[in-house]
């Protein structure tokens, strides 16, 4: 959560965030170093104090950071659960992406497939369902496996490829529309 991020971009302090939130610094303090975890009410409060909608302390927009990890390793990807809620978030990229998702698909890949570099505008989010998968990304190779993720500038050359004794099943969102189906859509 970025929540010390936000809170210093202002220049305040925890007492300054405690008196505009009604938390204690403490409890503040805590949640920021990750030894606690926030109801509903107050990760209302705190963005409320904040004025930033809740999604922005969870995540950062815009371009992707290019010295940010592409591929997140489904035991780095941020789980989230609020207070004592029983519904958890995975976060499979470190930002969410600068435009609308476009489309969101199941890339099915066959066994000893080889995809060469490729471009287009956008962003690619992946998601390792089934199988392993190789993300090259201008030359570099990153192994994927299930419960891995990546989040690339598709502007980047990049490609695929599966081992000769198996293929992948990876859902894609993409913020670029790559493929045009007739009569699905004007």
């Amino acid at each position: 959560m970025r929540l010390r991020e936000e809170r210093t971009r202002r220049g305040w302090t925890l007492e300054a965030l405690s008196s505009r939130c009604g938390l204690s610094t403490g409890f503040l303090s805590q949640v920021e170093r990750g030894l606690s975890t926030l109801s509903i009410v107050s990760l209302s409060a705190i963005c409320h104090a904040l004025e930033l909608p809740i999604a922005d302390l969870f995540s950062a927009s815009g371009p992707i950071d290019r010295a940010a990890p592409r591929v997140i390793k489904g035991v780095d990807q941020l789980h989230i659960q609020i207070g004592s809620a029983p519904i958890a978030y995975r976060y499979l990229s470190n930002q969410l992406p600068a435009g609308p998702i476009e489309e969101l698909l199941i890339a099915e890949f066959p066994a000893a497939f080889r995809q060469d570099d490729s471009t287009h505008e956008g962003q690619e989010l992946g998601y390792v369902l089934e199988g392993r998968l190789t993300l090259v990304v201008s030359g570099d190779l990153h192994r994927l496996e299930v419960g891995d993720s990546y989040r690339i500038s598709a502007s980047e050359p990049h490609g695929y490829r599966t081992d000769p004794d198996g293929g992948a099943r990876v859902l894609m969102a993409v913020t670029q529309r790559f493929i045009d189906l007739p009569g699905v859509r004007s």
